[in-house]
């Protein structure tokens, strides 16, 4: 959707589709939605590693569930 490339704010573009705009030319109601973007972006991101942890715990969980039961059947 949209690229925001990492320079200085004053220097700031954003590329849409095949165009390039300066950030600092944009209308304060799109550099509002820019930031939440950019927020939005981050917190899926950690979300995502979360998810990742969790699953990670689950497993191994699970693993010593099965270990804990098959060695009580030993």
């Amino acid at each position: 959707m949209t690229e925001l490339a990492d320079k200085t704010e004053a220097e700031q573009t954003i590329t849409i589709g095949e165009k390039t705009y300066p950030v600092a030319g944009l209308s304060d109601q799109v550099k509002e939605m820019l930031s939440l973007h950019q927020q939005a972006s981050e917190m899926a991101m950690g979300a995502k590693r979360q998810a990742a942890i969790h699953d990670l715990a689950v497993q191994n969980l699970a693993a010593m569930i099965e270990k804990a039961v098959t060695d009580a059947d030993e």
